[in-house]
């Protein structure tokens, strides 16, 4: 049996050893690279140089992911449509203060996915991959201190997303010329 079917077996049944951790990819065209905080873990230490490898993919390569404090409430919708959702990081004066100054100007958003990991105890080695994926949201207000960051989290504004005309449009005239004429 694989770990995955193992964990699955034993979030059903109701066995409480299984742990879930969440990790957090920042991504912005200022950064050189992603950034990769994960919470709900502790390393051998505590030190924050120290990180853990966790795969973004089934099946893929171990990322280094640094252990952060973090906390997040989806973005979701209700009767009167999207809700924003929000993020809030603790002690980022080192890891992410620089990257957040660094993207102030940019006409371009602040890129987040949210990955969600059940381990069994002392099994961090054996994960193959996340078991549930939250992509696609963009961290829209920022609220930056000394060792924290607040932030919004929104999904991409679908007013300019398959639009009837432009360069996102979804019918074009090569296409569709019937609606043109």
């Amino acid at each position: 049996m694989t770990l995955k079917a193992a964990l699955a077996e034993s979030y059903a049944s109701g066995d409480e050893d299984g742990v879930t951790i969440t990790a957090a990819q920042l991504d912005h065209a200022s950064f050189e690279a992603p950034v990769f905080v994960v919470t709900g873990i502790d390393t051998a230490t505590g030190e924050p140089a120290e990180t853990v490898g966790l795969p973004i993919d089934e099946g893929g390569a171990p990322v280094p992911h640094t252990p952060c404090g973090f906390s997040f409430v989806r973005a979701g919708a209700d009767h009167d449509g999207p809700t924003d959702g929000k993020v809030q990081m603790d002690n980022v004066s080192d890891l992410l203060h620089g990257h957040l100054k660094g993207a102030i100007g940019y006409n371009q958003p602040i890129l987040v996915t949210f990955r969600q990991y059940r381990i069994l105890p002392g099994a961090i080695a054996e994960v193959s991959g996340p078991d549930e994926v939250i992509e696609g949201l963009r961290l829209a207000v920022v609220d930056l201190t000394a060792d924290t960051a607040e932030g919004t989290l929104t999904w991409e504004d679908g007013r300019s997303v398959n639009v009837p005309t432009g360069p996102d449009a979804f019918f074009d005239r090569a296409s569709y010329p019937g609606l043109f004429s």
